[in-house]
């Protein structure tokens, strides 16, 4: 088995690296890595109903998608991941415990008391600290997980703290956990560093015939052009989800509250219906009727309603409010 560790804390670029390997590889192959902040969510997912928008677009953190299902998680500096990509004979007899079972001898040969749970986690004190997810391609299947060793808790919280009402689709919904840091749990205390080389060492220790061997030139090159043709994308990370609609309310400088709906598909808003009887110069009308074929993204709706005179002239009309009255 070929183990490789990524010098990139780029999401993007992890998540094309699997996929590079699991596509472009025979090689059975554990891959280890750390995200800058994140959030990744599963392949199925809509993307906004899993987040806390506005918490996400005030603290910079990064949106991806990855390709196997499951649900949304939060990473940062002091959440390790890892993948198994490997050749499988029968994929119908393929399941979690294959690859979720190493990473639990690891921990618990570090003293830590974990177990694996019905929904494919890793427990300490009936807390969650590793979520898995799967994907198959062909004869070759990746299986990944998260380690959360000393991740802010308070940051993840509050990033996925999310309002499902306001979001009517079919996507596939998360699972909210009680979540730890397996850092809490140490007996004797290991720094991130450390954590990964006792995790790297027990994996080894038990693979037949392994080795390390950075990613080449070629390698990155490949990896480098999927990020940016797939994993860094609008039509991927956005335009991904299934269609939906949002529904909301906000109130008007009048006082007098409005109740709308969005139509949206592949991350654009296609319709609306504005709930309450109005005229036609009425300016949540006009900025709604601007917003049709617009990205669902508070960035591209702040940017064209900012550059409308009729909107930026109404003294009454509180721009940034509004917005995110549409999140």
């Amino acid at each position: 088995m070929r183990c490789i560790i990524s010098n990139s804390n780029n999401p993007y670029i992890n998540l094309a690296t699997e996929e590079y390997f699991l596509k472009n590889s025979n090689e059975d192959i554990f891959l280890l890595y750390v995200n800058s902040p994140c959030i990744v969510v599963g392949k199925h997912q809509n993307l906004l109903a899993e987040i806390n928008n506005r918490f996400v677009h005030n603290n910079s953190i990064t949106l991806a998608r990855r390709i196997s299902g499951g649900g949304a998680v939060y990473q940062d500096l002091n959440n390790l991941n890892f993948s198994f990509i490997h050749n499988c004979s029968n994929l119908d007899q393929m399941n979690f415990s294959r690859f979720t079972y190493p990473i639990l001898n690891a921990l618990l040969d570090m003293g830590l008391k974990s177990e694996f749970s019905g929904r494919n986690d890793l427990l300490i004190d009936s807390k969650k600290v590793s979520g898995n997810a799967m994907h198959i391609y062909k004869n070759r299947v990746l299986s990944h997980g998260t380690l959360l060793f000393q991740s802010d808790l308070k940051q993840l919280s509050l990033a996925l703290t999310t309002t499902p009402q306001k979001y009517m689709d079919k996507s596939i919904k998360s699972v909210r956990s009680k979540v730890t840091n397996i850092s809490d749990y140490l007996e004797n205390p290991l720094t991130m560093a450390q954590f990964k080389d006792k995790l790297f060492n027990h994996i080894f220790k038990n693979s037949p015939n392994p080795y390390c061997e950075p990613i080449d030139e070629f390698e990155q090159q490949s990896i480098i052009q999927t990020s940016k043709e797939k994993f860094e994308t609008w039509d991927w990370i956005f335009g991904y989800s299934p269609k939906y609609e949002f529904r909301n309310h906000f109130t008007a400088s009048s006082g007098e509250i409005y109740t709308f709906e969005l139509n949206v598909e592949k991350g654009t808003i296609k319709g609306f219906q504005l709930n309450q009887n109005y005229d036609k110069e009425n300016i949540y009308l006009y900025a709604l009727e601007l917003l049709i074929n617009s990205k669902h993204q508070f960035n591209s709706i702040i940017e064209i309603l900012k550059d409308n005179k009729t909107i930026t002239s109404d003294p009454n009309f509180n721009m940034t409010e509004f917005c995110w009255c549409l999140f």
